[in-house]
């Protein structure tokens, strides 16, 4: 009979009281030694000579180098458990840490990928291109965008690339950068370049209360006398402040009868019947292009310049309406509050509380203006220098 078989009557009950006694000492002798050996790591060393010095010294009739192999191959498969179940923990943390962690990191930060809607035509805005669009137009005159693209790099890291879809001197510069944990680093200053705050100067309109310094090309002799100065071929940021506040309808009567179209207007918040804020540079686009974005238009209504283009049902020099104009304000002002972690990276000037005030004055008052700026060639920007309602021009390099 050989150990095995002598181990199922056992396990079965058919043995007689000694030798089931004897069964039970070989296999508690088994499980003392796996123990020892175990315990004071020895494993590597295990000899066939000791084992078999061990069983020597009982008299007993089984096979004793069947009852070795048995002893080692039960502690090799305790050790292959062991094996497969660190290597199953360490596989199931690198599958967590290669792709759960860096969704669960993702989630901390501000997203430029995430989709905000999307058109007619099937094609998605993200959440880069709508706020770069806003944040542009409401502080970046002359360097409007409206398209931007992200790609994820996991841990809150995206490359970001900030199109330039529109020229007007012939150049395309695009602007490449990278987001990093809600930190925004851009490889060119051609976009989201705030202007000096004193390129404009309202603080010499009556009524009005502006930076209270000098202006960016000195005094007004000095200012018109560097407009002589300018490149006949160059094209120009042209900042120009009025002589005295507009309202918005009073602006478009005014650019019509001028024959000037401004691409975008500089805005005051109105205080009381006679004064006027603007401590700030911030404004609308009004001569420009834009569309193509999906949004929540219910919430934000005419946000995007194109929809307020589409307002306008004439084939002409297409202005809008104040109604119109102050809606796509503020909702702009409204969506610079909402959505302060991009506008916070990007360098947003203006507090959220400022903002609403904004909005409370275009709401009880509407939309007024103290000067506007443009994009223009030498010829341009001196023939809007001898406008009777233009008391100041500052300049600088489009780039």
């Amino acid at each position: 009979m050989t150990y095995k078989e002598l181990l199922n009557l056992y396990k079965t009950g058919q043995l007689s009281d000694a030798e089931k006694a004897k069964v039970k000492a070989d296999i508690e002798k088994q499980e003392a030694i796996s123990e020892f050996l175990f315990e004071n790591d020895e494993i590597p060393e295990l000899k066939d000579s000791c084992l078999e010095a061990e069983i020597a010294d009982d008299n007993s009739d089984f096979d004793e180098k069947r009852f070795q192999k048995m002893i080692k191959k039960s502690i090799r498969k305790a050790f292959l458990k062991l094996g497969i179940a660190v290597g199953v923990i360490v596989l199931a943390l690198v599958i967590v840490a290669s792709t759960v962690m860096p969704n669960i990191v993702d989630a901390m930060y501000y997203d430029p990928t995430k989709i905000v809607g999307t058109t007619e035509q099937g094609n998605n805005t993200s959440q880069l291109s709508v706020d770069t669009m806003v944040y542009t137009e409401l502080f970046t005159p002359g360097y409007y965008r409206n398209k931007a693209y992200a790609s994820h790099k996991g841990y809150g890291k995206y490359d970001i690339e900030i199109f330039q879809n529109f020229t007007i001197n012939g150049q395309i510069n695009n602007v490449y950068g990278r987001i990093d944990k809600n930190t925004l680093t851009l490889f060119s200053d051609s976009v989201f370049k705030l202007p000096s705050q004193n390129v404009f100067v309202p603080d010499n309109i009556s009524g009005v209360i502006g930076h209270g310094g000098a202006g960016a090309a000195g005094n007004h002799e000095s200012a018109l006398r560097k407009l002589g100065e300018l490149d006949e071929t160059d094209y120009y940021v042209a900042y120009v402040t009025f002589d005295k506040v507009m309202n918005y309808d009073e602006f478009t009567v005014w650019s019509k009868d001028s024959d000037i179209y401004p691409h975008w207007s500089a805005v005051c918040r109105k205080q009381d019947e006679k004064t006027y804020i603007a401590e700030r540079i911030l404004g609308f686009n009004y001569f420009a292009f834009g569309g193509g974005h999906a949004y929540n238009r219910e919430k934000y209504p005419y946000l995007d310049f194109g929809d307020v283009i589409k307002s306008v049902d004439n084939d002409g020099i297409k202005i809008a309406s104040s109604d119109v104009m102050e809606k796509h304000m503020t909702s702009m002002l409204q969506y610079a509050i909402d959505n302060d972690t991009f506008f916070e990276m990007a360098g947003c000037p203006i507090s959220d509380s400022e903002l609403m005030m904004y909005i409370e004055s275009i709401e009880d008052y509407g939309l007024y203006t103290y000067g506007f700026a443009m994009v223009a060639q030498k010829d341009e920007i001196l023939k809007i220098s001898k406008n009777e309602n233009v008391s100041y021009i500052c300049t600088a390099p489009l780039n």
